[in-house]
């Protein structure tokens, strides 16, 4: 009835349901679709992000096409490294990553994600408590931005040459 007031059949009653959840900012079917669209709009980002550094990837809508039921917004076709940790996926999250919500994602999402396809990254857009950042030993790093420091196989593999070549500099 909160979604559709108009099926009240008291008018007034109707009227007023409806006023509320006009005016309810926290809770009400219009902020779930304005928390909706700018989660959307945070995926897109982050697909933008994956593009922009060449990084192959399946979204979340070609990983459900493909079968999987629990997936995260992003799989890595290739894993990247991220402050020296190895990343498989990535899950985009278009808020602020407090105690509460960051345990029932761990317990609901994350967790599950980890089990499915190894260890991730949980981008929180709109920042997290610090202290939150606790599970990077065991697989699940926290960011509040798309990170700047991805290290690809490619990468490390031009890094070790580099470093061949400075080595063979050096002898000689």
């Amino acid at each position: 009835m909160l979604k559709e007031p108009s099926l009240i059949q008291d008018h007034i009653l109707a009227n007023n349901i409806y006023q509320c959840t006009i005016n309810d900012c926290c809770y009400g079917p219009l902020v779930d679709c304005i928390k909706h669209a700018v989660g959307q709009e945070h995926e897109v980002l982050l697909r933008d992000k994956l593009m922009e550094r060449n990084l192959s990837f399946l979204d979340e809508n070609q990983l459900r096409t493909m079968g999987y039921d629990k997936t995260p917004d992003i799989i890595l076709e290739v894993p990247v490294a991220v402050e020296g940790h190895i990343i498989h996926w990535i899950e985009s999250k278009a808020s602020f990553g407090d105690d509460h919500s960051h345990r029932t994602y761990l317990n609901e999402q994350f967790w599950s994600y980890w089990n499915r396809f190894g260890p991730g990254l949980v981008i929180y857009w709109y920042g997290f408590i610090e202290e939150l950042d606790c599970q990077r030993d065991r697989g699940i790093l926290l960011k509040d931005c798309f990170p700047t420091d991805i290290v690809t196989l490619c990468h490390a593999t031009k890094l070790e040459q580099m470093s061949e070549s400075q080595e063979e500099d050096d002898k000689e």
